[in-house]
């Protein structure tokens, strides 16, 4: 009899902690978040599948803990994935940068997801010093698409 609850004990504690955990597939992963190059000699359709035809904007880790960390200097951040919907939050001491993407399954072979940025809203508290997340805010115009090419070590 006490086996049994052992047993039944177990089981529901590794489903609850599966179910808790099931919903971030993104943790302990790294992408590259690349965009098809904008080179005027490139054919389209042929190039689409070649993954060095695509440009990295950053590189982004997924911890977990819903945090990230990315290639840009002070690029910490938070992020939530929401059904098909991702928020990164990047923030340092004078900045913040909110992104909302539409994440979908990609249809290119070498490409894990294809996102739509769908909103981009940048802050910036003191003009007078440096900035490390403006000139990925202006390269993200509203209905960019990029690719997550996963990084694999």
């Amino acid at each position: 009899m006490m086996k049994k609850r052992f047993i039944l004990l177990s089981l529901f504690l590794v489903l609850f902690l599966s179910a808790c955990n099931g919903n971030d597939e993104l943790a302990g992963k790294t992408f590259k978040l690349s965009y098809p190059s904008l080179d005027p000699n490139m054919a389209i359709e042929g190039d689409a599948d070649d993954p060095d035809k695509y440009a990295s904007l950053l590189t982004v880790e997924f911890l977990d803990g819903k945090s990230f960390t990315s290639s840009i200097q002070n690029g910490e951040g938070t992020y939530e994935l929401n059904d098909n919907v991702l928020l990164l939050h990047f923030k340092n001491d004078n900045e913040i940068l909110k992104l909302s993407l539409n994440v979908k399954e990609s249809e290119i072979d070498f490409s894990t997801y294809a996102a739509e940025i769908s909103d981009a809203d940048y802050e910036m508290t003191n003009t007078d010093k440096v900035s490390h997340f403006k000139n990925l805010y202006f390269a993200l115009n509203k209905g960019t698409y990029i690719e997550f090419i996963e990084v694999k070590e």
